[in-house]
């Protein structure tokens, strides 16, 4: 808990009665009520507690109701035993004649609503129905409390204990609790902070600890008329889902980005069921490529411990020539000394062309291919270096790196190319005893 506290925004600001009544979890009414809401999440309005009747005494309308039919399953009964059927069908058109045909499809549209109801966990405190804490926005910061936009106060309308996909109500919440609250939406978007106090509160959305969406897919509706069905249901949908996100292009182009394919495939499922209600078309997902750069002792094990790492064996289809193939980094001391001398680089390969074409180049001729070098691939153009002074300075420092000069013995005569494009700092070394592929 001190660390997720010092990771927040503007943690030397908090105030030291929250932060220990956080750290020991004080659940005293006496003590501040601090929150952490994780993500909205949409119920429909059939699954709240008060739509739901849990056993307990009737109210008055279901006791009419039930007798209502209790007498008429006497009637029926009667009726079949004694052969007569005139009372009883009287008797049963008189307990449900009140009732309506058009009332349960009103009732069904009713309960088919989803309400937001925020998923949180309260760290100290004690939080009950009908109490009134601010919302933090994200960018909140005790340092600066009152800045724009300036955090709200709200009412508690209710408090539930979650049992998988039911609800259980409750008048409070003490410290430690995972609980649902009523009483957020339109007041948080995706995560927040509840606190009792606005001066020295924490804020804990503001630490990030949730991983940005990398699938992105392009919607329309199948029908042009539902664009503004689908539109409610995506922001319905981003609030409910704290890794889904929905922009919407200048083109007019709807995107969702969720973080990976299952995700998207649930995130499709409850925007086609539960949020918009309408068919939708999904193009094809887009992921975006990402690559970074480790450590050798935090890669993988090689998939070949005799080859070892960085090592590739391949053989051409006729079985004649076999190919080997290592991959090593280089030195940052020899990366930086060839992108200084991408100039000498040039006019050695400028030089190699010469003498394969057997021309011999004058003085003027040699002075007009020097002007030929681009000098945007130059880093130090002062002094072009000759093949031989190259040579010695490059093998001057590879001896120069620490721990690696057995590795990097002879590896100045066996260079025979460098790239990218014949000037960047990579070489290519022919380490075969025959020079099969030559060398500069």
């Amino acid at each position: 808990m001190p660390a997720l506290i010092d990771a927040s925004p503007g943690f030397t600001h908090v105030d030291p009665i929250i932060r220990e009544a956080m750290v020991k979890s004080k659940s005293s009414k006496s003590d501040p009520v601090v929150a952490y809401v994780s993500k909205m999440v949409s119920i429909p309005e059939s699954e709240f507690p008060e739509n739901k009747r849990r056993g307990g005494t009737l109210s008055p309308e279901e006791a009419r109701e039930m007798g209502r039919r209790k007498r008429a399953e006497i009637a029926r009964a009667q009726a079949l035993e004694n052969g007569t059927a005139e009372n009883p069908i009287d008797g049963l058109a008189d307990a449900l004649g009140s009732t309506s045909v058009e009332e349960p499809k009103v009732e069904e549209k009713e309960v088919n609503r989803e309400h937001l109801i925020g998923f949180a966990r309260i760290y100290s405190g004690t939080l009950s129905v009908g109490d009134s804490v601010y919302v933090l926005p994200p960018k909140f910061t005790p340092a600066h409390p009152h800045n724009s936009p300036e955090p709200q106060k709200v009412n508690v309308t209710a408090l539930y204990l979650l049992m998988g996909r039911g609800l259980e109500p409750l008048t409070s919440v003490p410290a430690g609790v995972v609980f649902g609250i009523a009483g957020l939406e339109g007041h948080i978007l995706k995560s927040g902070t509840i606190c009792s106090q606005l001066e020295g509160s924490v804020n804990l959305a503001g630490v990030n600890m949730a991983s940005k969406p990398i699938v992105r897919v392009a919607l329309e509706p199948a029908n042009p008329a539902d664009l503004d069905k689908m539109i409610r249901g995506l922001k319905l949908l981003v609030q409910s889902d704290p890794c889904a996100e929905y922009e919407q292009f200048e083109s007019g182009e709807h995107v969702l980005l969720t973080a990976g394919e299952l995700h998207l495939e649930r995130c499709l499922t409850d925007l086609r069921e539960r949020f918009a209600r309408c068919e939708i078309q999904a193009g094809e997902p887009i992921v975006p490529y990402r690559e970074t750069i480790v450590r050798a002792e935090e890669m993988k094990p090689p998939a070949n411990k005799e080859l070892g790492r960085g090592t590739v064996v391949a053989t051409t289809t006729s079985k004649q020539v076999t190919i080997r193939l290592r991959v090593r980094p280089l030195p940052a001391e020899v990366t930086e000394f060839l992108g200084k001398n991408a100039s000498a680089i040039k006019r050695l390969y400028s030089d190699r062309q010469a003498a394969d074409r057997g021309i011999e180049k004058t003085g003027s001729q040699d002075s007009s291919e020097h002007e030929d070098v681009d000098e945007d691939n130059v880093v130090d153009n002062s002094k072009v270096l000759s093949l031989q002074e190259f040579k010695k300075q490059l093998q001057t420092t590879f001896e120069s790196v620490k721990g690696q000069r057995e590795i990097w013995a002879n590896a100045v005569e066996q260079v025979m190319a460098f790239g990218p494009r014949r000037t960047g700092a990579n070489i290519l070394i022919d380490s075969t005893k025959e020079c099969i592929c030559g060398r500069l």
